[in-house]
């Protein structure tokens, strides 16, 4: 099955949430498709869930991207709990529906597309997944998949023979179709926020990832624990603009964003070379996330690596760890 055209300035963009552990950014977008449907991420209300907060609420604006002579039957929101702590086992579950937003969940937006909010609470996954609440610890996740379903039957997600798009967040087409709901424990809105100069520890494979030694404003992102700062890929063009970088924290550990879209350039080529024209590089978590102590937010450090799912930019450096320390001014 195949999707919507777009135009080939986002064709290799990527995923910022990953739905597993072992979900690749690899349904792509190419010319000459015949044309489907996905659902486009607007903007995010809050991206996680606070731990023994049953009322903490995920939510995101939504808009069903379809072609004119096609019609909207529903959209399906699946979850699973994602057990991360084995103290007590892995309570892990399976994928079960939990919501059918109908015809009558959408309004016609600005675009002429329906739009709708995905509103789901803690207490709401929790009691749909047929998790243990006592069980759930802090670093623990839920993870969404939507699936979109037209008048004529046809479906389009992210499950295995399902040829839609995935694309980055943080641009006009982005599209998951999942999210990955980390649960956090409360810190305060002041820390981690601020002015913070940044350096490298682990340089990335053609150099320190933002470049050289600078200072950024980090500030609280679409959720409490989630912190975004701004800066430029090491090989982005002069007139590209800063491109947000998110992290959330989250107990004793800082979690770099999955997927994230380095620059819209590549400094690689497919046929070999050093000059921009590649597909983009994709960073995201290392097997192993940073510690973070609580008490003490004027210094940290995010560990990431480029190359994230084996998207390096046609580069063949594969994935690369780097290191970065954020010192507060």
């Amino acid at each position: 099955m195949k999707i919507f055209t777009i135009t080939t300035i986002v064709i290799f963009l990527c995923l910022l949430f990953s739905c597993s552990e072992d979900d690749k950014a690899t349904q792509l977008i190419d010319d000459g498709v015949s044309e489907g449907a996905f659902i486009r991420t607007l903007d995010f209300t809050n991206s996680d869930l606070v731990l023994d907060d049953l009322s903490s609420t995920f939510s995101v604006d939504l808009e069903a991207q379809i072609g004119a002579q096609d019609g909207l039957d529903n959209i399906q929101v699946y979850a699973r709990f994602k057990d991360n702590n084995f103290d007590n086992g892995n309570q892990s579950t399976s994928e079960v529906l939990v919501k059918t937003l109908g015809q009558d969940f959408f309004a016609i937006g600005p675009n002429d597309l329906p739009r709708t909010t995905l509103e789901l609470t803690y207490e709401e996954l929790i009691g749909s997944t047929n998790t243990q609440a006592d069980l759930i610890q802090c670093k623990d996740q839920f993870l969404l998949r939507l699936v979109i379903n037209l008048s004529d039957g046809r479906s389009f997600s992210v499950e295995d023979g399902s040829s839609s798009a995935i694309i980055a967040f943080d641009t006009i087409f982005s599209s998951p179709f999942c999210y990955t709901l980390n649960i956090t424990a409360p810190i305060a809105a002041g820390q981690f926020v601020g002015t913070y100069t940044y350096q490298s520890i682990i340089d990335g494979p053609i150099g320190p990832t933002f470049g050289p030694s600078n200072t950024v404003n980090i500030s609280v992102g679409e959720s409490p624990n989630t912190r975004v700062f701004e800066a430029n890929y090491i090989v982005s063009r002069l007139n590209e603009p800063k491109r947000p970088f998110r992290f959330v924290i989250s107990c004793d550990e800082i979690l770099f964003r999955k997927n994230q879209l380095s620059s819209f350039f590549s400094w690689c080529r497919p046929e070999g070379g050093f000059s921009f024209g590649g597909p983009p590089i994709l960073l995201g978590p290392d097997v192993e996330n940073a510690p973070v102590n609580l008490d003490d937010d004027t210094t940290f450090e995010l560990w990431f690596v480029e190359g994230y799912s084996g998207w390096d930019g046609d580069c063949d450096f594969g994935v690369v760890p780097v290191k970065i320390q954020f010192t507060k001014q």
